[in-house]
């Protein structure tokens, strides 16, 4: 008799879940408008000058990797500065995290310049 309650209650847990990730997928109207609010008044100049900042980010954060990447090489090369290879793991974990922030930075690039892009064929 419970395992016949337990599993009545499971299966309407599983149909109410998965309407609700269906739904969490969509794209709702309130979130059209939400990103109507946040690019409202911004110019093709607005998009393109934040394109530009986020790209000297992009470029030190490229700087950093590389020093970071010499340093882990380096200590590839003679091990015995770095014996039970913490400072090495953490090099390397410093390094992708930077690698990520620059592909989110070049992603947000991109979209400022596919908005300047749609903004110009607007007017």
């Amino acid at each position: 008799m419970n395992h016949k309650i337990l599993m009545l209650f499971f299966l309407v847990g599983i149909l109410l879940g998965i309407s609700q990730f269906v739904l969490a997928g969509e794209i709702t109207k309130e979130q059209v408008s939400e990103w109507k609010l946040e690019t409202q008044g911004w110019s093709i100049q607005d998009h393109i000058a934040a394109a530009y900042s986020e790209e000297e980010e992009v470029q030190s954060l490229e700087d950093r990797i590389q020093q970071l990447d010499k340093r882990i090489t380096k200590l590839e090369k003679k091990p015995y500065f770095d014996p039970k290879g913490f400072t090495r793991s953490s090099l390397k974990l410093l390094s992708s995290t930077l690698e990520e922030q620059e592909k989110l930075l070049n992603e947000k690039i991109a979209w400022h310049f596919r908005q300047a892009d749609q903004a110009k064929l607007t007017q």
